[in-house]
Formats: structure tokens, C-alpha cells, sequence
């Protein structure tokens, strides 16, 4: 596990350097750069361990056993009461963090649906042609009728006329 220098650091700048790390991190937008950031700060397993402490909150968050998320996850049971007595203690930041999970997947949801009813023509503008036949059917064929009728008349008339 990773350790603090034994040796005394002035209170002080140690609330410098962490509020310089808590405004990195609000201060950076791109994922791709926090990713950057993470991977230079943390190792390899520190990087895995955290990423795991998440999905470990997020699933006790939603209601999962120890049982589901050793075998899942391959933790120990350690690793999971840890993570469930931050949860009981307060969490706030875990809990925060699994919301805005759960609001990331809403909008994921979406879109995949929105995508989903395009590709199967859901929500695709009606062709001219099929929205004057269906025009036409909703008015009823009386008033095609009544405009055949009266060309048919004005044709008969001329016709008459010449005579």
C-alpha cells in the first residue's frame, strides 16, 4: 500500500498542495486529458484499485451482494466492507460520483433510443407523396370527386359549345 514521507511537512503547504490537486482536477474538462493526469500521477495499480473502489460504491449503491461483486470484480470482502463503511460513514463524494454515473447512462440511453427509432424510420419526415394520399383520404374522396366532376362538366360545356 502506498505511504506518506515520515518526515513532517508544514500544515500549511500540505493544504496548498492538496487544494492545488482538488482545483487540477475541477479545472481540467477533457477526458482525455484527465486521463493524461491520472496516469501520470497514480501507478498502474493504483490506477486499477481506484477504478475498482468506484465500481465496488456503484454497485453496493444499487443494491448488489458481497457475494456478486467478489466474483464479479475479484475483490476480497476486505475490499468491499472498506468501501460499504465509507458508504455508512458519510460517501457523499461516492455518492455523487454514482449519480452522475447514473445520469451519464440516462443520456447514453437516450441517444441510443433516439439513434434506434432513425434507423428504424420512427422519426423520419413524411414523404410529399404520402402526405397527400394521406391528405386526400382524410378529406375523403368527395372532394377529388367534386374536382373531377367539375372538370368533367367544363370539358362537356366546351364540347357543347361548338356545336
Amino acid at each position: 500500500m502506498t505511504k506518506i514521507s515520515r518526515k513532517p511537512i508544514n500544515p500549511q503547504k500540505m493544504g496548498f498542495y492538496i487544494n492545488n490537486l482538488w482545483s487540477v482536477f475541477t479545472l481540467i474538462d477533457a477526458k482525455e486529458e484527465i486521463k493524461l493526469l491520472f496516469k501520470d500521477l497514480f501507478t498502474h495499480t493504483e490506477y486499477k484499485m481506484f477504478a475498482k473502489r468506484l465500481e465496488i460504491a456503484r454497485r453496493l449503491l444499487a443494491g448488489e451482494t458481497y457475494e456478486s461483486i467478489m466474483n464479479n470484480l475479484k475483490v476480497t470482502e476486505r475490499t468491499i466492507s472498506n468501501v460499504s463503511n465509507t458508504l455508512e460513514r458519510d460517501g457523499k463524494g461516492l455518492r455523487i460520483a454514482y449519480q452522475k454515473l447514473l445520469d451519464l447512462e440516462k443520456s447514453f440511453q437516450l441517444k441510443r433510443n433516439s439513434r434506434q427509432d432513425y434507423l428504424e424510420h420512427k422519426n423520419w419526415p413524411k414523404l410529399r407523396e404520402t402526405v397527400l394520399v394521406k391528405n386526400l383520404i382524410k378529406s375523403g374522396l368527395s372532394k377529388a370527386d367534386q374536382v373531377l366532376r367539375r372538370r368533367v362538366r367544363e370539358v362537356t360545356a366546351r364540347k357543347s359549345l361548338s356545336i
